[in-house]
């Protein structure tokens, strides 16, 4: 095969069963001149590697990865560092994409610009009973100099993000993130895709917003991070606020500690949901101990966030006041969708 334009990455762990869907979807794309690299993260279902194995062997522009299980961030690392191509898009290998994606992301790249720019399209998301397109918050266009600045300046701390960071639904210049993969901590299991976006955007000399571009089928599963229960869910937001704080300290970002005390509060929704959804008795008990506690406390009623859905001024108003009957109404209402929509 020829030197690839695009190199796709695709982590895989334990996902066969959406496996053919999602490479197919990328295997007949219009756009040819690209390859995929299948980073195979230590399956355990004993038919995901051999699946990996059985698309290298059939189709050339293909390479199977087998490695140690480490995580996400490992997985498409280790893709990235295999990568020949100018410009990477990741997918994860339970969604699927458009067969027109790549040919029409490709073209809104600028030569000049290969080794610094992110072309962004939107998605869709697709959960049972429910299909919805996202779509990225600032207007379709070109973005460089004094306008990209200011997007720096409010990447973070946003009910809706100017822009997803998701590493998937772009193109992305390879060099920009081989040149922030030192960034990437693989103890960080919540936002691992902030881990790399943050500086990768930071370092950007070029940022696209594709028109429409509802592209990529994000599948959303029960047991999803941000939608299931995970007892660990508070020390890693710590986490993340550590280190995306430092981060964006490191890009000389002025706006950096005013950012990241509002995405910590805005995080603090995904935990409260997480506490929530938890089949356990005390529900008010562990939602008080977590915000009741004086540094979050603090945080949450000293930091301004602006707040616009429904749903988040409901979970907003719980975190503000965490008490019975409160905790019980949101609770209430909140596994009340979760059935509609499951």
């Amino acid at each position: 095969m020829s030197q690839p334009k695009i190199s796709v990455i695709i982590p895989v762990y334990n996902t066969s069963k959406y496996m053919d869907e999602c490479l197919e979807s990328v295997l007949t794309q219009t756009f040819k001149e690209f390859e995929v690299i299948l980073v195979d993260d230590g399956s355990t279902d004993g038919v995901s590697p051999a699946k990996c194995d059985e698309y290298a062997a059939k189709d050339d522009r293909v390479i199977a990865v087998h490695k140690p299980n480490g995580g996400l961030i490992s997985a498409w690392t280790e893709g990235v560092k295999r990568a020949c191509a100018d410009y990477l898009c990741f997918l994860d290998s339970d969604d699927w994409v458009d067969t027109d994606m790549l040919e029409k992301l490709y073209a809104l790249t600028d030569p000049s610009f290969s080794d610094s720019e992110i072309i962004s399209g939107n998605y869709i998301v697709e959960k049972n009973n429910e299909r919805r397109k996202e779509t990225q918050g600032l207007t379709p266009g070109i973005y460089t100099g004094d306008s990209l600045d200011k997007i720096k300046e409010n990447i973070l701390g946003n009910e809706v993000r100017p822009i997803t960071m998701s590493r998937c639904m772009k193109l992305t210049s390879r060099k920009l993130l081989l040149d922030n993969i030192k960034y990437c901590d693989t103890s960080i299991v919540m936002a691992e895709d902030v881990n790399i976006m943050l500086p990768t955007i930071c370092d950007a000399k070029r940022l696209v917003i594709a028109k429409d571009s509802y592209f990529y089928h994000y599948r959303l599963v029960g047991d999803s991070m941000a939608h299931g229960y995970n007892k660990k869910l508070l020390s890693n937001l710590e986490l993340n606020d550590k280190t995306f704080r430092a981060i964006l300290r490191d890009k000389k970002i002025s706006t950096s500690e005013t950012q990241m005390d509002r995405e910590f509060v805005i995080m603090l929704f995904v935990v409260m949901k997480s506490e929530l959804r938890y089949n356990a008795p005390n529900v008010t008990s562990r939602v008080r101990s977590i915000f009741l506690r004086d540094d979050i406390r603090k945080k949450i009623m000293s930091t301004h966030v602006d707040i616009s859905s429904k749903a988040n001024k409901l979970l907003y108003f719980c975190m503000k006041h965490p008490v019975f009957p409160v905790v019980w109404a949101t609770r209430f209402i909140l596994l009340s969708y979760d059935k509609k929509t499951n």
